[in-house]
Formats: structure tokens, sequence, C-alpha cells
């Protein structure tokens, strides 16, 4: 399984509501239809539509997006009530994986309340033998690598308590949780034997937004779990953006150098060890 965080919706015409004409730092995100065949060209078998901008353009259009990814054989998953089980074979065994997103926002599953994501994760949990839970919440840009003991706000807008939440699901069932809201990279730790990826910040990202300091790095998460949900390996590859090429290989490892002093600093005792290659693994004193 191929996992993406998409950033928007496919649209070819429209107005979108969100912002106002002339309205200072608002985007909306749309990109032409026709380029979503580039997602399934990449190798992407699912893609996470619970995010601030899967609804710019309005239900119609987020609709339309929903259906131009299946009809490209991915799989969508993030608007309220929309999960992802698929099978998945390995050595004559089948194992159903589950997806489930969050964001804070009416149109997925709202992060902020942690009581309903708790019944949420339950719920999915009694149907699949694997479950992987994604975020889009917290702070968002270049100072927001590291992972706070608390609340995380947007200017004033709630983007939740992430420690808390994701502790919470893996509680009630989460074999894993991966965050991308802060679209920066942030620390990884183990909770109860899973790991939380905080961030794994923008894999690739248009043309117009800066690819200056931690905006520019980043990597693809390689995480392999066994049937029963348990934690095998993972391994971090270091890229780098590249203005209007994309992500590449980055021999100077900026990444991981990045993760590894984040993870040190906010996880001093649940971190995950990152070693130089990207190979991560828990801590021996992870609760």
């Amino acid at each position: 399984m191929v996992v993406g965080n998409f950033e928007g919706v496919l649209a070819d015409s429209g107005d979108s509501e969100k912002c106002a004409p002339r309205a200072a730092h608002c985007y909306a995100f749309a990109t032409p239809t026709w380029l979503a065949a580039r997602l399934r060209d990449a190798g992407f078998t699912h893609l996470n539509l619970a995010n601030n901008h899967a609804n710019d353009y309005g239900a119609d259009w987020r609709r339309h997006t929903e259906a131009a990814i299946r009809e490209l054989g991915m799989v969508p998953y993030g608007p309220l009530e929309q999960v992802a089980i698929a099978p998945v074979w390995r050595g004559g065994r089948m194992t159903l994986v589950g997806l489930v997103g969050f964001s804070t926002y009416p149109h997925a599953y709202n992060l902020l309340d942690l009581a309903a994501s708790r019944a949420v994760v339950d719920s999915v949990r009694r149907l699949v033998d694997v479950l992987v839970v994604t975020f889009h919440g917290g702070k968002e840009g270049p100072e927001a690598v590291r992972t706070p003991d608390g609340p995380e706000f947007m200017v004033k807008e709630a983007r939740g308590n992430l420690r808390r939440w994701a502790r919470g699901v893996i509680d009630a069932g989460a074999d894993a949780v991966v965050g991308h809201g802060p679209h920066v990279l942030r620390g990884v730790e183990f909770y109860n034997g899973k790991p939380i990826f905080y961030s794994l910040g923008n894999f690739l990202t248009y043309r117009g937004f800066s690819l200056d300091g931690p905006a520019a790095i980043t990597t693809a998460l390689q995480l392999e779990l066994d049937g029963d949900g348990r934690f095998l390996s993972a391994k971090l590859p270091p890229l780098r953006q590249i203005p209007r090429v994309g992500p590449v290989p980055d021999s100077s490892r900026a990444a991981l150098r990045l993760m590894q002093r984040v993870t040190r600093l906010d996880f001093p005792k649940t971190g995950a060890r990152i070693g130089d290659d990207g190979t991560l693994s828990a801590p021996s004193s992870a609760p």
C-alpha cells in the first residue's frame, strides 16, 4: 500500500468561496483532473482527503475528486464516514488493513474530539487486522518542527493536542499513527510499542511555495507491520525538494539530522532511534 495526503481538490472550473476576492494569505488548491493520473503512475494506492484544503471548492468538487481517484483505480479516504479497508497478501496469508483519516474540520473525523476519535478507531479496529491512522493537525510552517506537549493553534484556529490525541487513538486500537499537517518534518515516538510519526512534511510541493529551510527537506516513510499490526521495521530515506523538479535523494541527509534532533529534544524517553542510514527502531525505555 502506498498512501499519500492529497492536499486540495481535482477541479477544472469554478471559484472558491473560501477566499474572498483579493483576500490576503488565503490559499485554495485546485489541480486539473487530467493530472490525477500522475498520482497513479507514481504508485499511490490510497489518498487521504482529511485535510484543510479538501473542501476548498465546495462539496461538489470534493465528491468529483473522490470519483476521479476511484476511476483511476486508487482509493480515497478521509471524508466523514469514509474509511479504507484493503486486503494485503503476504506469504499466503491475507491481512485486512484499515486506514482512517482525521483533521480538524467538519468534512472529516475531528481530532479535536478525542472521545469521538477513540470511538471511531475502536469501531474500525473490530473489522481489520491492522489499523493505521493518519491525521492533518498541528501548527504549520518552518517554526513548527517541534511537537509541543499541549494544544496547538494556527493563528487562532485550534489544531489539536497531538500528543494526547495520538496516544489516545493507539489506546483505542491504532497500530501506527502518521501525521502531515505541519508541512515540515517532526519527531517520532513509540507509545505502547506503536510508532507515532508526528509529521512527514511535504513530499511534493507546487512551485509557488517556499522551499527554504525545513520546507525543502522531506522523506517517504517505509513502514512494515506484521499481520497483527506489530511493528517490524521502518525507514526514512532522506529527500530534498528541488524547485520545479520534485523530491530527489539528499546525500547531505538533512532530513535525518532534523528528525534525530527534534526526536531527542521532544521525546527524550519515548523517542525512536533513527540511524544515520534512516532505519528506525523503538527505544528500549519506551512504555
